[in-house]
């Protein structure tokens, strides 16, 4: 009788303890599943070992759908970038396109698994979401950045409404754009003074200046809010880009003339603010 308890607790001690260590273990692993699926009409004669977390898996694999069920896959790497816009209602699909991979692991160099006009799958170039609008130059001291949290982003499409992802002196964060005021920041001839120390950074774009006032670039590396002076003459070139085009652009922004080279003017170019050399007259580039 002594025999039969003491086994019994020894099995209630297992089995809590197996217990335990499965609910400790219901957690996901990293990673992102492959979109790899087996037809419909497969189903019936395939084989697999099914699961049903993560936590069923070894290594980092995940417990992934593979159109049949849940089965143990290794994770594929997301790819920075964004995949071309694919438009399916221009034209009609007889048949569905190939899919010839199943996640931008299997695609070389920078290229993405994204999908086709018909609904299949296959490497292409990411493009680069890029919104309209300019980053501000907020920037936090490097001694700051062991210590500050921020969600980081790859490009403009991982940010939520107008938002652009910005640089923040720690790494990329989304940011509200800023809104240039009008005019230009006087010129500063750095080679004119001698500068023992940089000067403070007292603003850090136009929202923090009063009035007309633009936050400008000083003699010794600083900047502070000054009176803007007139722009440079010449006028903008009508370079209007269609929106569809946004995406697939890049450029440097600028916020003023002042950000522009020689007589360069910071001109809208349908997608946001860039250098362009101006025209005498309004005439369609």
């Amino acid at each position: 009788m002594t025999a039969r308890v003491y086994c019994a607790v020894l099995l209630c001690l297992s089995g809590c303890w197996s217990s335990t260590e499965a609910l400790g273990r219901n957690t996901a692993d990293p990673g992102v599943c492959p979109s790899t699926r087996y037809e419909a009409g497969e189903c019936a004669w395939i084989r697999f070992v099914s699961c049903v977390n993560d936590s069923d898996c070894v290594n980092n694999e995940k417990c992934c759908s593979n159109g049949c069920g849940l089965q143990c896959m290794a994770p594929v790497t997301v790819k920075p970038g964004v995949c071309p816009i694919t438009n399916n209602g221009t034209i009609m699909c007889l048949v569905k396109d190939e899919e010839l991979c199943a996640g931008d692991s299997e695609c070389p160099n920078h290229q993405k698994c994204c999908s086709t006009m018909c609904n299949g799958l296959e490497c292409m170039a990411p493009v680069t979401a890029v919104k309209p609008g300019v980053c501000p130059r907020r920037k936090y001291a490097a001694a700051m950045c062991a210590r500050i949290r921020f969600v980081p982003c790859a490009d403009d499409s991982d940010c939520a409404n107008n938002e652009k992802c910005c640089r923040n002196g720690c790494g990329l964060q989304c940011m509200a754009p800023v809104t240039a005021k009008p005019g230009v920041c006087p010129i500063t001839k750095f080679k004119l003074v001698m500068c023992p120390l940089k000067h403070l950074m007292l603003c850090a774009d136009d929202r923090d200046c009063a009035g007309k006032k633009k936050c400008c670039s000083t003699r010794c590396g600083g900047r502070q809010c000054m009176a803007p002076v007139k722009a440079k003459p010449g006028v903008c070139p009508i370079r209007k880009s269609k929106p569809g085009m946004c995406p697939l652009m890049h450029f440097m922004s600028c916020v003023d003339d002042h950000d522009c080279a020689n007589n360069e003017k910071c001109c809208s170019n349908g997608c946001g603010l860039d250098c362009m050399a101006p025209v005498s007259a309004l005439v369609p580039y």
